[in-house]
C-alpha cells in the first residue's frame, strides 16, 4: 500500500474493493453478531427485537397486511418470528453466508420462508406485491443517497394499495459528539482477521454521512473496507418519504413504537403509499 493514498480523502460514497457482507471471514464474524442475543451487534438484543415484533403485529396485524418482504433479512430473526404468526415472508439479504442460516434453521423448524439472496438495490423485488416491507435496524444510512432513493422507489412499487413501509434510522444525536480518529494496531484472530495484520481505521465526516474505514495489511496482500452511514431528522426523511409518494407518515423513537423525542438516537417511520 501506498502509505501518501491514506492521507487522500475518500470520496464521498466510495465502495472499497472488499464488502462486509462478502468477506468470507467477515461475514462469518457479521453471522456471530446476528446470533448474539445478549448485544446490539448486527442485530439487536433479544429484549429489543421480541418488543419489535410485538408492536409490530400488533400494529399491523396478519389479517390486514398478510405479505411481507423483509429487506436485509439476516439470518432470519425477523423473519422466523413474523412466519410463527401466520405472515407469508420473503427475506432478502446480501450475505450468502446469512442466507444459507436462514434456510437451514427454516428447514430444521419447519417454516415456510422465501429466503433470496441478492443486492436489494439491483435485484428487482419490486415486481413482486407486499402488504408490509421492513428495513430493520438502520440498514437505509449506510446506501447512497442515490441508493437510499432506489430503495424507497422500489418499496412504492412493490407496495400494495394501503400497503406500509417501517424502517429506522440514525439522526444526528447518534454522532453530536463525534471526533475523527486515526488509530493502528497488530491483530490476528480478531473480528477483522485471522491472520496477523496491521489495523489502520479512520473514521470521517461529510456532513450528515460519517466513514469507518479499515485497511487490513498483510505481508503479501492488503483488505479496504468502507463502511457508510447517513443520518436523518424526522423532517428530512419525511420529505423524502413525501416526494417518493407515501403518505401518512407516523415517526417513533424506534422500532419498538417508543415515542420520539428530539434527543433520540434514532427515528422510525411508518409510511402509507
Amino acid at each position: 500500500m501506498n502509505i501518501n493514498e491514506l492521507n487522500k480523502k475518500v470520496p464521498l460514497f466510495a465502495r472499497s474493493e472488499e464488502n462486509i457482507w462478502t468477506d468470507p471471514y467477515v461475514a462469518k464474524q457479521l453471522l456471530t453478531a446476528h446470533l448474539d442475543e445478549q448485544a446490539d451487534g448486527a442485530t439487536r438484543n433479544k429484549v429489543f427485537v421480541e418488543k419489535s415484533v410485538e408492536w409490530l403485529t400488533d400494529q399491523f396485524p396478519v389479517t390486514e397486511y398478510p405479505k411481507i418482504l423483509d429487506l436485509g433479512c439476516g439470518p432470519g430473526i425477523y423473519a422466523e418470528k413474523f412466519c410463527r404468526k401466520g405472515y407469508q415472508v420473503t427475506g432478502l439479504d446480501f450475505s450468502q453466508t446469512s442466507i444459507d442460516y436462514a434456510q437451514q434453521s427454516a428447514e430444521l423448524q419447519t417454516l415456510s420462508i422465501n429466503y433470496v439472496c441478492a443486492d436489494y438495490l439491483k435485484a428487482d423485488w419490486q415486481k413482486e406485491r407486499y402488504d408490509l416491507i421492513f428495513m430493520i435496524y438502520c440498514d437505509l444510512g449506510v446506501l447512497s443517497h442515490q441508493g437510499q432513493r432506489c430503495i424507497l422507489q422500489k418499496a412504492a412499487q412493490a407496495l400494495n394499495p394501503g400497503g406500509k413501509l417501517v424502517f429506522d434510522v440514525f439522526t444526528p444525536e447518534r454522532y453530536k459528539d463525534f471526533v475523527p480518529t486515526q488509530t493502528w494496531q497488530i491483530e490476528e484472530n480478531s473480528f477483522w482477521s485471522v491472520e496477523t495484520c496491521l489495523h489502520l481505521q479512520e473514521s470521517r465526516q461529510y456532513s450528515r454521512t460519517y466513514l469507518d474505514a479499515h485497511h487490513l495489511i498483510y505481508q503479501d496482500k492488503q483488505k479496504t473496507f468502507y463502511i457508510w452511514e447517513t443520518v436523518f431528522t424526522p423532517e428530512e426523511m419525511i420529505q423524502e418519504l413525501t416526494t417518493t409518494g407515501f403518505k401518512e407518515i407516523e415517526v417513533y423513537k424506534s422500532i419498538a413504537g417508543d415515542l420520539w423525542g428530539a434527543d433520540d438516537e434514532t427515528a422510525c417511520f411508518a409510511a402509507t403509499i
